[in-house]
Order: structure tokens, then C-alpha cells, then sequence
């Protein structure tokens, strides 16, 4: 009679696992994998831009207004001197853009005038990019961005 058992047991070992083994693989948690939960980068974000010729620089908002799933909408105020909430809209100052941002962090964002590329921080506290004029071929940089702090 344990002879049978033990013939039997692992038997029914194996196909209770591979039974099993669907329900349980959709919900494991793999080391390294990413998540599909797009980030929320909603606010404003300060920081500089630099031209490429390494002369040019300045300071800059990066407005976050809307964000519904991966899809973004707001503003870049550039050369800040005053609150960047109520930047207005003159041309040389404020760019509307509209954009997206995936899982990853990855932001592809198209403004009025130009491109700007990005990508979220793994900690989501700041933003760094690229940007290209789209009319002045010597327009060209990087930029960076910092969640701005709470008064």
C-alpha cells in the first residue's frame, strides 16, 4: 500500500502544479520587468536650457497642465523672472506643446517651434531633454527640469 503512494504522490505533485501554473505566472512580480503604470509628471517643473554652442543659456518652467493616460498637454516658459504659473503668452517667453509619455518615462513632445525629446528621471523628480528648432537650424540643446518645490 505505500509503494502505491509513493508512485502516486508525485504524480499528483506534477499535475497539480502544471494545473496550477497559468493561474499563477499572470500575477508573479519579475525582477526587472517594468510596469505599464504610465507616470504622473502633472505641474511645474523648473530648471535651464543650454544651446549647443555652449554660449547660449537660461532659465525655463516646464508646465505639465493636462495629462489623461500617456497623453500630455502644456507650455514651456523660458527666461523666468517671475512666477511661471502666470507666464504669459508672449511669443519670445511661452511655447504650447502637446505630448506623450509611456511606462518607460519616455516623453516626445511637440511644441510650436520645435521638438523636445525627453525622459523622466527613474525617481520622477526631474526631466531631462533635448530640443531642436524646427525653423533656426542653429537653435539646438539640452534641457532639464526639477519638480519645483512647495512654499
Amino acid at each position: 500500500m505505500f509503494k502505491r503512494y509513493k508512485v502516486l504522490l508525485p504524480g499528483l505533485i506534477c499535475c497539480l502544479t502544471i494545473a496550477l501554473l497559468p493561474a499563477v505566472l499572470p500575477g508573479a512580480v519579475v525582477s526587472g520587468g517594468t510596469s505599464d503604470k504610465i507616470p504622473s509628471i502633472l505641474g511645474t517643473w523648473t530648471g535651464t536650457w543650454r544651446n549647443a554652442d555652449q554660449v547660449t543659456t537660461g532659465t525655463e518652467s516646464f508646465v505639465v497642465q493636462a495629462q489623461k493616460g500617456s497623453k500630455i498637454t502644456g507650455f514651456f516658459c523660458w527666461d523666468i523672472a517671475r512666477d511661471p504659473a502666470t507666464c504669459s503668452s508672449h511669443v519670445y517667453d511661452y511655447e504650447p506643446w502637446t505630448g506623450t509619455i509611456d511606462a518607460t518615462g519616455t516623453l516626445v513632445i511637440t511644441g510650436r517651434l520645435g521638438d523636445y525629446p525627453a525622459r523622466l528621471s527613474p525617481d520622477a523628480t526631474s526631466i531631462t531633454g533635448t530640443y531642436q528648432n524646427r525653423t533656426m537650424a542653429s537653435h539646438t540643446g539640452i534641457w532639464g527640469v526639477r519638480r519645483a518645490r512647495l512654499k
